[in-house]
């Protein structure tokens, strides 16, 4: 199940485990911290943060 009109504060990685964050917020969460996130299945598998 994914949650609608959510701020970004308010994902948690459980949400990022379950697969229940949206494409749409897993890029507004790159574009304000530079986080990538590896999904495999729908669920987030790995969480890095991007070198420059």
């Amino acid at each position: 199940m994914i949650i609608s009109n959510r701020r970004i504060e308010d994902i948690t990685i459980k949400n990022l485990r379950n697969g229940e964050v949206s494409i749409g917020e897993l890029d507004e969460i790159y574009k304000k911290m530079g986080f990538l996130f590896v999904i495999n299945q729908g669920k987030c598998t790995r969480i890095r943060k991007e070198r420059c």
